[in-house]
Parts: structure tokens; sequence; C-alpha cells
């Protein structure tokens, strides 16, 4: 079955229209009458054209937010934590949240201290590692618990994100021993 064509979606409202148009001036008798049958057919289309005109705008909004989107990932690569920007755009001031993992009698604090201010698309950026086990710095050595080659329990990473007009984006992923996997992404300034 072949696509609606472009130029039927003009015709038939003006068709219906001068139809429509037609059939008042032939068939009403007093002139009030016919002045408001033309009224109201010419409010249905300007709603007609309202709408489209509105769904157009969304449609374009929608095509311009693909365009200037970051998605940004964390992973290890070469023994050092990376994030990437696997979006379309550039993404503004990356930052990871703190991780604390708890075990009985223990608990590791990770954090990456400092945000990555601009990370064009397609490039990766080294991340700076703290670890502090039980409130005291120690080696980062301790991080491994964020590669899913050393991970022995899921523990969900978040990551924080702009793109180019300054919309913060969250993406959560989950480090599982063996895999990684995003739990979710959503848009913050949408809540």
């Amino acid at each position: 079955m072949s696509a609606w064509p472009k130029w039927l979606s003009l015709a038939v409202p003006v068709i219906v229209y001068g139809v429509g148009i037609l059939c008042a001036l032939t068939y009403e008798s007093d002139w009030p009458a016919k002045q408001t049958w033309v009224v109201v057919l010419t409010g249905i289309i300007l709603i007609w054209y309202t709408w489209e005109t509105m769904l157009i705008r969304k449609l374009a909004a929608l095509q311009r937010e693909g365009q200037i989107r970051p998605f940004v990932v964390f992973r290890m690569e070469a023994e050092k934590y990376v994030v990437e920007n696997i979006g379309s755009a550039a993404a503004l001031d990356v930052r990871i949240d703190s991780t604390t993992i708890k075990a009985p009698g223990l608990q590791i604090d990770i954090t990456f201290p400092q945000a990555v201010p601009l990370l064009k698309a397609g490039t990766v950026s080294e991340l700076e590692v703290d670890v502090q086990i039980d409130g005291e710095k120690t080696d980062p050595v301790f991080a491994a618990h964020l590669d899913p080659q050393y991970a022995v329990a899921d523990i969900d990473v978040h990551i924080r994100f702009k793109n180019l007009e300054g919309k913060e984006y969250a993406l959560v992923e989950v480090i599982s021993p063996r895999t990684v996997s995003i739990k979710g992404f959503r848009d913050e300034s949408a809540l």
C-alpha cells in the first residue's frame, strides 16, 4: 500500500471546505445563515491547520533534541576508568556520583572528584578516582569493584551530564559480575 500523497493532505481539506461553502451558499435561503456556515467551516479549517502545525512543531523539536543529545557511558579501559560519549553531540559537565559498597564491617566509598567539563561526541576521557575504606583514604586499586571482571555484587553507577543547551540527563549503569547494563536513562529537566 502506498503512502498518503503529500498533495492529498492539502487537497482534501480544501475540497471539503469548498464543497461546504458551496452548499451553504446554495441551499441556505437567508444571508445571515450563509455567513454563519462560512464562519463555522472556516473555524474548522483553522482548527485543523493549527493542529497540524502543532504536530510539525513537536516533530521538529524531537528531531532537534536527537541531534544535540549526548549519551555518556562509564567503563574500565586498560586499567583506567573512563567515560565515553557515544551520543551525537558534545556532553558538558560529565560527573560520576560517589558509589558506596557496604559489606559486613566494611564500607568502601569510591568517588570521581573531578567532572569532565567537555566530552565531544565519540571521544573518551580518563577519570581520576579516590577510594576510602571506612573513611580512610586508600589505594585506588579497591575501585576494581567497578570493573565487571572483578565485581562481586551489582553496583549502580550514576552518570550525570548536560547537552549544549544545559539540559541535564542522568544515566544509571549496573555493574555486575561479568556484565554491564544500562538500568535507566532520563531527562532530568523533565522531572
